[in-house]
């Protein structure tokens, strides 16, 4: 390797833009994921595979059978609001409501317990773990919001996928008027709100989310961004590390997680973290650039240049790939010069 240097500076820039614009997260994630765990209630293993449903305004996206330990995934599935069904000969039929953000979280956890048809349900199978006393369950809160709320939600979903960001708040805003306690159309409202600038207004309807679901752990990551943008890193730090507390395997948590530990030096846990990123969502491109800037910053040159590789055969068509194929150039003049002749 020469003596040459090369100027962090641009990746610096391209750090702030991902750990500070969560609506350039989601332009760039193609798609979130729901992992799924089905037991049997109160808690039993289940004994065979079943078949787990995808549902969206009223349409079956796909079908699958859970594994013997009854696991299961779908991927790749863009920004909407989801039901997943299990309805099997013997167990009463069940169906949980997700939404998927990749704003806040492109993976989304559920577990799921089934009831056999000749028992009664268990009061205490639906209930929402985190101090929520007033709502019951995803599947039961989902049927408190009236329908046309939930209307304007999915309105104001599809808008954001549409890149109509001011069309999208305008829906969301209607929701939350007709359902006040209506969460994820907060969730979404503020981050839209982050999008464009406007903190008091997003911090407003992310704290609102934390008062109606303090289980949330969307809510308290995206307030922990808030914080990173205003450089209030203590306080960023406290709600990033009350939101993984909640959701361990939030694959945003732990970018913001990497974020604040660049920004305090820790590079190895920066690194860990970032790692831990990809691990759990690896079409998070903006978690390729961050350790490419965190390896530039350690002069750690081929690990940055190996990085940029993975970035672009990943995301050949990514906007920032035509600046990172300069980038990686200029490291290879440098590892071309040093071989021997």
């Amino acid at each position: 390797m020469s003596g040459r240097r090369w100027s962090p500076l641009f990746f610096a820039l391209l750090w702030v833009a991902a750990a500070s614009s969560p609506r350039g997260l989601l332009a760039q994630a193609p798609g979130g994921s729901i992992i799924g765990q089905v037991r049997i209630a109160p808690g039993h293993e289940l004994k065979s595979p079943v078949i787990v449903t995808l549902e969206s305004r009223g349409a079956t996206i796909r079908m699958i059978y859970t594994d013997g330990e009854g696991r299961f995934s779908f991927n790749g599935l863009p920004a909407n609001l989801y039901h997943v069904v299990i309805n099997e000969k013997d167990y009463q039929r069940i169906e949980e409501s997700v939404a998927i953000d990749p704003i806040s979280s492109s993976t989304r956890l559920l577990t799921i317990y089934l009831v056999p048809r000749d028992a009664q349900k268990p009061e205490e199978s639906s209930a929402v773990k985190g101090g929520n006393t007033h709502l019951t369950g995803s599947t039961e809160y989902t049927q408190q919001i009236p329908r046309p709320a939930r209307k304007e939600y999915e309105k104001g979903v599809k808008s954001d996928r549409d890149g109509k960001t001011d069309d999208a708040v305008r829906h969301y805003q209607k929701a939350v008027a007709l359902a006040p306690d209506f969460y994820a159309a907060r969730n979404n409202l503020g981050s839209d709100f982050l999008s464009k600038s406007q903190f008091p207004e997003a911090q407003q309807q992310f704290e609102s989310v934390i008062k109606v679901n303090p289980s949330d752990a969307a809510a308290y990551f995206n307030l922990g961004n808030l914080s990173l943008l205003r450089r209030q890193y203590e306080q960023a730090e406290h709600l990033v590390e009350q939101g993984l507390s909640k959701q361990p395997d939030s694959a945003f948590g732990h970018f913001l997680r990497g974020s604040l530990d660049a920004r305090s030096g820790k590079n190895k846990e920066a690194e860990a973290a970032l790692r831990r990123c990809l691990e759990l969502d690896p079409v998070m491109s903006k978690a390729h650039l961050a350790l490419v800037n965190l390896y530039l910053q350690q002069k750690r040159n081929d690990e940055a240049a190996s990085e940029l590789r993975s970035f672009l055969k990943a995301f050949p068509e990514d906007p920032f790939a035509p600046r990172a194929r300069q980038v990686l150039e200029k490291l290879e003049v440098p590892a071309a010069e040093s071989k021997p002749q």
